[in-house]
């Protein structure tokens, strides 16, 4: 018997028991009807509702119980809605997005959306050879897998010339016009995010549209259309009148790939002067991206508040390119917010002097510290610690972790680190609730760690 009915008859058992004088009709383990919608269909209306609200239903089961009965659809939609369709992801598919703009416009499923995340990477040209070779090869061998390669084949290229389609015609700028003006409606902000959807930041959060439905597929090898990407979601974010609470883009490219794009956002001043939360991630090699586009974006977005720059590095590297700490110093520099409230860098390598200049800037400001599994350069973290305790009085909510400093640079312009804190592992600060406790902690650390490291002489404070 289906889990789900299963499921359902538990839940109208006990309501009868608490109700003894309702109509409840329960069926018998033997009863032709145990797998019936009706048994749902029976039930009093906040019982469905705490049924179709039950925490350990999958979408699939949300979805089946949708289409059972019309009676039904109601309580299962919003539930629905509520529990996995906040964030969604698409590809640039005309599925994709026409399924976006359905669910967008949708009474129930539109005012839960929250976050749209639409995947900037394409089918590489040279995949489609490749597919077309392997194709031709198993058809001249004779081999079983000649149908399977034509599969693979004719999929990849029909994605191909849809994707150059949907962006040359501005057809898939036009249906996220539609979407998002849809969505403005409903007068909640929104997190757009250009990005792998597999690969971002490892999120998994996003509900995928072809998780609902079973379009074509293929898992193909890929490249990345950042700057298109991110122009099309700013253009019509701009057209439409959306409100964006929070922008973020990721750059991400596998190391042996032959054709990366340029990290080149466009720039729209009706968009970039109202975003408040700007989050940038980056895969390394950075020597293939080009930071003065970079800094025209940062240098128009104005009122962002909640910053956030992520390497996504490996953690605990022994070496650190010189290029890496260059690439945070120009980020770091090109920003002209006023009001930044709170500042987060993830893998980052940096000088002592470019962080403390930045933070300087924000001094007034800043409540909202963390910095981790990062690296400093031509300075310590535990002066620069003190220094954070000393200069930034406005300063609630810090937090520290797996910090490294940077020894001397070698003739290929990489850098030797090591931990600055080797005796705790898993080392963390992390202070809540006002300025003068987060100073009592640094000061605490800071007066540990003199004791063990002064002796050996690696620090005069």
């Amino acid at each position: 018997m289906n889990k789900f009915f299963k499921r359902c008859l538990l839940v109208s058992f006990l309501y009868r028991l608490d109700h003894a004088s309702a109509a409840v009709q329960i069926p018998t383990a033997t009863s032709s009807s145990m797998n019936s919608p009706l048994v749902l269909i029976s039930l009093p209306a906040e019982l469905i509702a705490r049924v179709a609200d039950d925490s350990a239903l999958s979408k699939h089961d949300l979805m089946r119980l949708r289409l059972t009965c019309r009676l039904l659809n109601f309580w299962a939609t919003y539930s629905l809605a509520q529990q996995h369709l906040s964030k969604i992801g698409i590809s640039l598919t005309r599925y994709d997005l026409q399924a976006l703009s359905a669910i967008s416009k949708h009474p129930q499923f539109g005012p839960h959306i929250r976050s749209i995340q639409l995947d900037h990477t394409r089918v590489h040209p040279d995949q489609v050879a490749i597919l077309a070779d392997a194709m031709v090869q198993a058809k001249q061998s004779g081999n079983d897998g000649y149908p399977k390669a034509k599969e693979r084949f004719q999929g990849t290229s029909r994605r191909f010339v849809d994707e150059l389609e949907l962006e040359d015609s501005e057809e898939a700028l036009q249906s996220l016009i539609v979407a998002f003006s849809a969505l403005k409606t409903y007068d909640n902000p929104i997190t757009l995010t250009s990005a792998d959807t597999h690969l971002m930041g490892c999120d998994f959060s996003h509900t995928r549209i072809t998780e609902f439905f079973e379009p074509y597929v293929h898992d193909e090898p890929k490249h990345t259309h950042l700057n298109s990407t991110m122009r099309m979601l700013l253009r019509a974010a701009s057209s439409s009148g959306l409100h964006i609470e929070c922008f973020q883009f990721s750059y991400w490219e596998p190391r042996e790939s032959r054709a990366l794009t340029q990290a080149t956002p466009y720039i729209d001043v009706k968009i970039c002067s109202k975003l408040e939360i700007l989050k940038i991630e980056f895969e390394s090699p950075l020597s293939k991206v080009e930071t003065l586009p970079l800094q025209k974006f940062l240098a128009a977005v104005t009122h962002v508040k909640t910053f956030e720059l992520n390497l996504l590095a490996e953690p605990g590297l022994d070496i650190v390119s010189i290029r890496e700490t260059r690439f945070c110093q120009e980020i770091l520099q090109s920003i002209a917010f006023g009001s930044l409230t709170s500042v987060e860098l993830w893998n980052v390598g940096i000088s002592q002097k470019a962080l403390s200049m930045f933070l300087k800037k924000h001094s007034h400001t800043l409540q909202s510290l963390k910095i981790v599994d990062s690296s400093i350069f031509q300075g310590s973290w535990l002066i620069m610690l003190a220094w954070v305790g000393d200069q930034l009085p406005r300063l609630v909510d810090f937090h520290a972790e797996s910090l490294y400093e940077m020894q001397d640079e070698d003739v290929e312009g990489y850098i030797e680190t090591r931990e600055s804190f080797p005796d705790k592992r898993d080392w963390k600060l992390t202070a809540h609730s006002n300025n003068e406790c987060i100073r009592d902690e640094i000061t605490k650390l800071l007066r540990d760690a003199s004791n063990k490291w002064l002796v050996k002489g690696f620090y005069r404070l």
